[in-house]
């Protein structure tokens, strides 16, 4: 008999498993098909360092469940604090310094699926634990649709509890699906004034950190598979307090 889910406090996730039709499977096996992304090919070089630093920041805040990394967070810091400087000393279009940003990419990309693999292992497939690495993933759940997924729907941004936060909340086209949250508070028709806020699982994101009376900018768009990047919705905005 399907169990009726119940709701993790702040409301971001379900215990137990991942089902739009709120009810979980009776078994254990079937909610495994989740998978950490390992190939980032398909990130543009603003993307790469963001995502480097997000799954820095959460496996290291998750160390108890990554207990032995096959790239430390000291080696990954430092490969990812490289990688963002070599991406702003190429806009000189220098040839050594193109030649640098490649290979700091490669080295970047080269750890990160490294970990990926051993995410992976760690996990067996439970897409709670993927998400506290930080990876983008993807479900083995269907037939693998490698085509970009498309924008998220119906993006709403509503005041938080606390002072300079708020909730963003979307609708997928992909269910069980990671999705990327950026944020503007400058020019929104300008892509260096997005910054990329986190990954989130499912359908809703709960940012903080935002100076109170400004006006945020909100967008958000599905990892595919393999790491292919869906569409961004069409933004929101809100003036936080």
């Amino acid at each position: 008999m399907p169990v009726e889910l119940t709701w993790d406090s702040p409301a971001v996730f379900y215990d137990g498993s991942a089902s739009w039709d709120g009810f979980a499977s009776s078994t254990k096996t079937a909610m495994n098909n989740t998978k950490a992304v390992i190939n980032f090919d398909t990130y543009t070089a603003p993307e790469l360092g963001p995502i480097a630093q997000i799954i820095h920041d959460k496996m290291l805040l998750n160390a108890l469940i990554f207990t032995d990394p096959t790239v430390t967070m000291v080696d990954l810091q430092t490969l990812t604090t490289t990688y963002d400087q070599k991406l702003l000393a190429r806009a000189s279009r220098a040839k050594a310094d193109v030649i640098a940003f490649n290979e700091a990419r490669e080295a970047l990309e080269d750890a990160l699926t490294r970990l990926g693999n051993y995410v992976n292992s760690v996990a067996l497939g439970d897409p709670a634990v993927v998400e506290k690495s930080g990876f983008p993933s993807y479900s083995t759940e269907h037939e693998p649709d490698e085509n970009p997924p498309t924008a998220p729907t119906n993006l709403r941004v509503t005041q938080g509890e606390l002072s300079g936060s708020f909730t963003a909340r979307y609708k997928p086209d992909r269910r069980n699906s990671s999705n990327e949250v950026q944020t503007c508070t400058g020019d929104p028709n300008s892509e260096a004034d997005w910054h990329t806020k986190g990954i989130f699982l499912g359908s809703r994101a709960d940012l903080d950190g935002f100076t109170p009376g400004i006006v945020v900018w909100v967008r958000v768009r599905t990892v595919g598979r393999k790491g292919v990047m869906g569409s961004w919705s069409d933004p929101a905005q809100i003036r936080v307090v």
